[in-house]
């Protein structure tokens, strides 16, 4: 379903499949991954290691699963399955542990007001985040309709383009600094290894680090883990982004802006 981040919801399935293959349960859990769509992560590039994964760990995969409702008592989940064909069942299933990620939206100030686009989001152009009807309005952030993953990543990198960008509309100047789609999701696969995808618009793929993004590394699980929540609590929040390093651009044109 619509989520600010593709990557969320798989990271519980595997960290509870790890452990409970690390604790040997008496009876192997069976668990059953059901997306909405096709694909198990939006990056082609970073698909292999999460495939492998599910494959691993013996994971059932159901695509174009559609969550309609959830029947507490009698602990079954009723989804609207589309098949190859376009046509689109109901099925209920059981389970004993269900993890749902309800769908996701901007707020609803946002949705009905005129700064809105089609999908309910601020309307901005996705390089600048300058609105695209109103000249003095800029946004950044879950509202911001760029269209790529809502990380904490893309925020931090967003930023600094809206401050940029803002003075120079107040001086009278056209934008000057651009936004490249940059985000990361860190996709932990298993306890200690994480995959540090990280990707711009169109589903470029924009490493930081000179080694194989694909591969499951402890680097990364330290990295986020440890590095990631000081970066956002003790740094990002506390408005030192202006000493965070970050890939900055400038508008090349007028037509960008």
């Amino acid at each position: 379903m619509p989520i600010k981040c593709a990557g969320a919801p798989p990271k519980i399935m595997y960290l509870a499949a790890d452990r409970w293959r690390r604790q040997r349960l008496p009876r192997p859990a069976r668990i059953a991954f059901c997306l909405a769509g096709d694909a198990l992560f939006g990056v082609p590039f970073f698909l292999p290691p999460l495939q492998r994964a599910v494959e691993e760990y013996g994971i059932a995969l159901r695509r174009r699963h559609v969550l309609k409702a959830v029947h507490g008592p009698s602990r079954t989940a009723c989804f609207a399955v589309t098949d190859a064909g376009g046509r689109v069942t109901e099925i209920e299933r059981r389970f004993d542990l269900l993890h749902v990620t309800p769908p996701q939206s901007a707020p609803d100030l946002i949705k009905r007001s005129p700064l809105a686009n089609a999908e309910g989001w601020v309307e901005v152009d996705p390089v600048t985040l300058r609105h695209a009807r109103h000249a003095n309005g800029f946004a950044l952030g879950d509202a911001a309709g760029t269209g790529n993953a809502k990380t904490a990543a893309a925020v931090r990198l967003q930023a600094p383009v809206v401050v940029r960008n803002l003075l120079a509309a107040l001086d009278g100047r056209p934008p000057e600094a651009a936004y490249d789609g940059y985000g990361s999701c860190p996709l932990t696969t298993a306890y200690g290894r994480v995959v540090l995808a990280e990707f711009g618009y169109g589903g470029r793929v924009m490493p930081s680090f000179p080694l194989d993004p694909r591969r499951p590394r402890r680097s990364a699980w330290l990295l986020k883990t440890r590095f990631l929540p000081f970066l956002y609590w003790r740094m990002m929040l506390r408005g030192s982004e202006r000493d965070l390093p970050h890939r900055e651009r400038h508008v090349a044109g007028p037509q960008a802006a």
